[in-house]
Order: structure tokens, then sequence, then C-alpha cells
């Protein structure tokens, strides 16, 4: 019996060793790793500052500049027509060639006009004559003043008649009204022409041309003679100047036709190029940035990312007014911004940033 009690008592001292040992060393162990946790959560909620470059970009006047799209014309085009009837016989001017004012470029036969210039001047000395004799017979009174003068109307219409001949054979000689490039023959050796019918176009191409059509916003700051750049798609780039501004706008486009010409002395540059003009329009505050600090945001607008007073990252839409290849001057911007340099590719709008200043600047 004592013995049976003595192994109980020895059971429940090492169940009460075995709790007491639980609670004063798993205890504390766990308690230590709630912590932990408890600390990895807390580092976890707060949002980590990530640093980025900036570079203050200040605002300047920039000139700004319309860019306008175009197509060459030649200065004068005409069709030469006949205003004679005949047969053609010679055709001098080639195609393509220079011609000065005054070249022949059609010629009709001329044997018809000849014999009424014969036949005309015939007429006129006798008329001639018969006024002489009638003016001495009236002097030495022999005859009336009326004789006389009704002599004197024959002689004056025999005149009109040799001068309309004269003319009528001038006619026959379809010539250059202008110097200009011999576009188009129209009439061939052995062609009839009527009178209206058509020899040759003509086209002047000096000064070149280059028209334009003009937004109602910029159109009245166009004023003649006002300089242009032209740059024509075959490479060349010209300077000329605003020759014509229309005051009426096309009613369908509300546009307003602009006009500008340049120097074309050796007739190369031909009418239907297509041209980019640029014409200053004035000056505006501007930015100077790097074409890769352009980003483009979610919903489709183009700006730039900037670090704002509260060292926060913002996007702003900008504007391009103009592109030297090097830089772009964009509208929109603060008057001083801090422009993202690096990082932003891994930081979003909104978020909370560290700035560190680039050393060199992107000018």
């Amino acid at each position: 019996m004592a013995r049976s009690i003595w192994i109980a008592l020895a059971i429940a001292t090492c169940i009460a060793a075995f709790f007491t040992y639980g609670t004063f060393v798993r205890g504390p162990a766990a308690s230590a790793g709630d912590a932990t946790a408890s600390i990895r959560a807390s580092e976890a909620a707060e949002p980590t500052i990530l640093p980025v470059i900036v570079e203050p970009i200040s605002q300047t006047l920039h000139t700004v500049y319309l860019e306008l799209k175009g197509r060459t014309e030649a200065d004068r085009m005409v069709t030469v027509r006949s205003e004679t009837t005949g047969q053609v016989v010679s055709t001098p001017a080639r195609e393509g060639s220079v011609v000065k004012r005054g070249a022949l470029l059609c010629g009709l036969d001329l044997a018809a006009r000849k014999a009424r210039i014969a036949e005309a001047e015939a007429a006129v000395r006798s008329a001639t004559l018969d006024h002489a004799a009638a003016r001495k017979l009236a002097d030495d009174g022999w005859a009336s003043e009326g004789q006389a003068a009704s002599l004197k109307a024959a002689l004056d219409s025999a005149n009109a008649a040799l001068d309309s001949a004269k003319i009528e054979l001038s006619h026959t000689q379809i010539r250059a009204p202008f110097a200009g490039v011999f576009e188009d023959r129209m009439a061939e050796n052995g062609d009839f022409l009527t009178m209206g019918s058509a020899c040759g176009k003509i086209v002047d191409l000096d000064p070149i041309l280059v028209a334009v059509d003009v937004a109602e916003d910029y159109a009245g700051r166009l004023e003649l003679g006002t300089p242009v750049e032209i740059n024509l798609t075959n490479g060349q780039r010209l300077q000329g100047k605003v020759r014509f501004s229309a005051v009426t706008a096309d009613p369908s486009t509300r546009t307003f036709r602009v006009v500008a010409e340049t120097p074309n002395p050796d007739g190369k540059i031909p009418a239907g190029l297509s041209a980019d003009v640029r014409v200053e329009v004035g000056e505006a505050p501007a930015t100077p940035i790097s074409p890769a600090l352009l980003t483009l945001h979610d919903d489709g607008r183009i700006g730039v990312r900037h670090v704002d007073l509260d060292n926060r990252v913002r996007f702003t839409e900008v504007q391009i007014i103009d592109d030297t290849g090097r830089l772009l001057w964009v509208t929109g911007l603060p008057a001083v911004a801090n422009i993202l340099a690096t990082g932003q590719d891994y930081v979003g709008i909104g978020a909370q940033v560290e700035t560190r200043f680039a050393e060199a600047s992107i000018r």
C-alpha cells in the first residue's frame, strides 16, 4: 500500500515538472516568434522610397514656328492660242526647252496674208496719188475742197486696210508671251488652226511658288514679305517670303491660302513638288528637353514625368513647338521643373521618391 502511494506521487511530480517547463521555456520562445512576425508585417506595410535622378530645367523664351505642308506651283502657266486661221507650217520650239519672250512657237502659212498686204499697199499708193492730185487742183482753184477731203478719206481707209493686213500677218506667228519653259506642244506641222486653237503651253518657273493652307488662328500673322523656310522632298532647303495671303477662307476647309515665293532662275525646281514650309510666328515660354524624356500616359497623352515640391512623381501633358533634332522645345511644364532623368521605368505617378540631382545638363 505504501509503495503504491509513492509511485503515484512520483508520477504526479513528473507531470507537474513537465508543464512547468513548458510554461517557462517554450512560452518565451513562442512569444519571440510572434514578435518577429509582427515586425516583418510592419515593415511590409511601410512604402519603399525609391531614389531617382532629376534635373532642374527652366523655361525660356523660344521662337515659335508654324509647320505647314504645301506644293510648288508655277508663277505663270498659259496655253498660247491662235488669233487667226491657217495651216501650221513650222514648230521650232522643242517641248521642255526654255524659250525667251517673243520666241516663235507655231508658224502658220503666210502666202494668203502676204498677198493681202501687197494688195493693200497698192491701194495705198493709188489713194496717195489721187489725194495729192486733188489737193493740187484744190490749191490752184480747179477743184473743190470737198473733192480733196473725199480723196483724203479714201487714203486713210487704204492705210487702215494695210495696217489690218499687217496685224493679220503677225497673227500667223504665234510667239511666247513671256520667258519660260515650253511645256507642251499642242499643234504639229500640217494641223489647221482656227481662231482660239491651242498651239502649246508655256510655264514660268521663276520665281517658283509654294502654296499652303493656313488655319484661321495664324492666317492674320502671315503678312506680305514674312520670311519662310522651304524644305522640298528632293532635299533642297530654300529661303523665301510670303507673296500672297488670302483674306477669305475656303468654305469647305475654313483655311486660308497663303503663297510664298523663292528665286528659281535656272528653272530646275519643278511645279508640283511636296514642300514643308516653316514660318516664324512669334515667341513663347518653352522648356528644352531631350526627346528620350517624353513618355506616354495610360490614356494616350504625351507628356513628361517630373518631381513636385513634395517629392512625388507627377505627369504633365506637353505640346511640342519646335524640334531641333537634339532637343525638343515643349510648353505646358511649370516655370522650373525637376525632370526625371532616370528612374521613369520603375516609379509610378504619385510615388514618393528620393531626389538626386544629375551632374550634367541635358542641354
